[in-house]
């Protein structure tokens, strides 16, 4: 290409390495690095500054004390470079800096090299951190945007991480080609002292580059000038003073619209910030409203369920104020009556406490569904105290009030304040104590559990024809024995039923009688378990019944033992339709086994002994053998006669010296029984 007279120039390339560096000073660090370490003569570090985006507005106002953002940002760039202006200082390299301001940075770099005749670039492939042992391929973006669009007389090493990645060799033959394009119009302009105005590029506001510093780089391009070396064509004349001034005004407007626009979006973020909190203050006052609106439902549930409670116990009271009236109303009313509640004492709380030392657990003798049963001692007393839930309270007491039998336990009295029923107390515990106690010396013989069979279908006869009650839990744990062993239920009147049971296993009078029957079976047997009819009907089919009968028991007549078996298979067959009647065909066989059993204890006298009735058959007043014996309300049986007399000038037991709860008397017929078969067998 010719200049001027159509010479070509001769031409010195501008020799110095350029290093283009970003804001990212540890990025760029890396690439200044490289080239100091492979070239040791005269450096400019270029840079690209992207000025900010703002939006325009007509009115641009800076505060008082308040700087131009550009120029803030510009002062930043500065700062920047010269971190790296002083990193070259340090390896003893001078160096300089250029830059150029532009929102494309590969365009401001290609803009750079035109400017600056740029022959020796280095600059970065890719950031750091996606260096991979051999990469060889650019991946940045404004790497491949340089690569493509660089002048070609410019050779430029791709640097990353400390390792060149790609080498771009320049062909210093095409720099004379775009000389007056690229250099010589920059000429011009460093010689006028006025931007260059080349290309549109660098007209615009988004590239800025000071003119001596061009001048400063093209200086080492030297030309060879012929007559014509003077006559490149500048553009400056193209463009007027209006226009600049146009230009100079808008841009200062650009400028106040930016500055508006930043203020307001400053603004606008304060306002944001402030919403912010006041949601998050507001979000925490609801969170704490929340949390003591739910302490507060949860108090008010709570006391509601006091409150309930507490109506509930106030309900409790009033039964117990209402059956304690009614008891001593009945007592004053009907004290006699056969068929009233009779009179029974009633005792305090603290009588109770001290009887059972405090609830003293290891005084607790029976404990079950209906309550808990403590041995106790009141006024000098052997009792049994039982601790009846306040749901049953009412009902236990007004069933044993009005059941009097010897076979019943009795009731002594009443702690309406402590929900508890007072038992007489019976010294040999319940059956099921006594078969379970396979090592004592102390059997029951089997006379005894003939008495035992007698006694307790007796007094289920009279709950089932005389009440209309079931027991419904007959057990041998609910069968007490006295001194004398004679058998007494507790528990008893807690159900009532119809004569049968159209489905199986609802309580009624024949599921009495079964129960009945699996007593026989334990008291046969000596066993406990379910299958105990099982085990019987087996031994009956192989004619081995003396290998399931008790042998503690004594020697069990054959027949007798026999008789009973089948008997209790009967009440305990499956189909309630099938079992004895108690009445009719249960009593009158036990009769009549008590009536042998007695026969076969009189026929055997002590040899050492006198041939004296057995203790129980003499009255404890008049102290001869009893001809109509009675049992009186202390449980105790006496001469009919002997205990009207005493009854008519005393109101208390003759055996214990204690208050009795009434002045009724019952028949007992199987003492006299008992009287009638020793007579009979001693005055023969």
């Amino acid at each position: 290409m010719e200049v001027g007279d159509g010479r070509s120039p001769a031409r010195v390339v501008n020799d110095r390495v350029y290093v283009a560096v970003g804001r990212d000073v540890r990025e760029g660090r890396s690439t200044l690095s490289w080239a100091l370490n492979n070239f040791g003569d005269d450096f400019r570090i270029v840079h690209v500054h992207q000025p900010q985006q703002l939006n325009p507005s007509p009115r641009p106002f800076y505060g008082s004390g308040s700087r131009n953002p550009q120029e803030l940002a510009r002062q930043e760039m500065e700062s920047i470079l010269d971190e790296y202006i002083h990193m070259c200082t340090q390896a003893g390299v001078p160096a300089q800096k250029r830059h150029v301001e532009m929102q494309d940075i590969g365009k401001g770099i290609v803009e750079l090299i035109e400017q600056h005749a740029i022959t020796k670039l280095v600059m970065g492939a890719a950031a750091d951190r996606c260096y991979f042992e051999g990469m060889a391929q650019l991946t940045s973006a404004k790497a491949k945007f340089v690569n493509q669009h660089a002048h070609p007389s410019c050779r430029i090493w791709f640097v990353c991480n400390g390792h060149v990645i790609y080498s771009r060799e320049g062909d210093l033959s095409t720099f004379d080609m775009d000389i007056t394009s690229s250099v010589l119009p920059g000429r011009s302009i460093v010689e006028s002292g006025l931007q260059n105005t080349r290309s549109p590029s660098l007209d615009s506001v988004h590239s800025r580059s000071n003119s001596s510093e061009v001048e400063d780089d093209l200086a080492l391009v030297q030309y060879e000038r012929g007559e014509g070396s003077n006559r490149v064509t500048g553009m400056e004349g193209s463009y007027s003073e209006d226009l600049y001034e146009q230009l100079d005004q808008a841009m200062k407007e650009v400028a106040r619209a930016k500055q508006e626009a930043l203020e307001e979006l400053i603004r606008r973020q304060k306002a944001e910030k402030t919403a912010n909190e006041a949601t998050r203050k507001l979000k925490a006052l609801e969170n704490v409203y929340n949390e003591e609106l739910r302490l507060r439902k949860d108090r008010e549930k709570l006391l509601a369920q006091e409150k309930e409670a507490l109506e509930v116990l106030k309900k409790c009271h009033e039964e117990l104020q209402l059956l304690n009236e009614e008891l001593l109303a009945n007592q004053t009313s009907e004290p006699s009556s056969a068929h009233g509640q009779e009179f029974i004492s009633e005792f305090s709380f603290s009588d109770v406490h001290e009887a059972t030392e405090s609830f003293n657990q290891e005084l607790v003798i029976d404990k079950g569904a209906y309550g808990t049963t403590y041995k106790g001692l009141l006024h000098h007393m052997q009792v049994a105290i039982k601790m009846l839930l306040a749901s049953n309270y009412h009902h236990e007491i007004q069933v044993a009030t009005k059941l009097r039998h010897p076979n019943l336990v009795s009731l002594i009295g009443v702690c309406p304040d402590a929900t508890a029923a007072i038992y007489e107390y019976l010294p040999n515990g319940s059956l099921e104590d006594q078969l379970s106690a396979r090592g004592s010396s102390n059997h029951l013989s089997w006379q005894t559990r003939i008495h035992i069979c007698a006694d307790t279908c007796a007094v289920l006869i009279f709950l089932h024809s005389c009440y209309g009650l079931v027991h419904g839990d007959l057990k041998p744990g609910n069968i007490l024995l006295d001194s004398n062993f004679v058998a007494k239920i507790k528990n008893f009147g807690l159900c009532s039923a119809p004569s049968h049971s159209p489905m199986t296993g609802e309580l009624s009078f024949a599921s009495d009688v079964y129960s009945f029957g699996h007593v026989l079976l334990r008291l046969l047997t000596g066993r406990s378990g379910l299958n105990l009819d099982e085990v019987m009907e087996r031994a009956l089919d192989v004619g081995n019944l003396s290998a399931v009968l008790d042998p503690t028991a004594g020697h069990w007549p054959f027949e007798l033992a026999k008789e009973l078996a089948l008997l209790a298979l009967r009440c305990c067959d499956s189909d309630s339709n099938n079992r004895p009647c108690l009445s009719s065909e249960v009593w009158p066989i036990l009769e009549r086994m008590r009536t042998h059993c007695e026969a076969s204890l009189s026929s055997q006298p002590d040899p050492e002994e006198p041939a004296q009735p057995p203790q129980y058959l003499i009255c404890p007043i008049s102290h001869e053998i009893m001809q109509d014996p009675h049992v009186a309300a202390d449980g105790f049986t006496y001469e009919a006669e002997a205990i009207r007399i005493w009854l008519s000038g005393h109101d208390t037991s003759p055996m214990t010296n204690l208050q009795l709860s009434n002045r009724e008397l019952f028949p007992n017929q199987t003492v006299r029984s008992m009287i009638q078969e020793w007579l009979q067998n001693h005055e023969s």
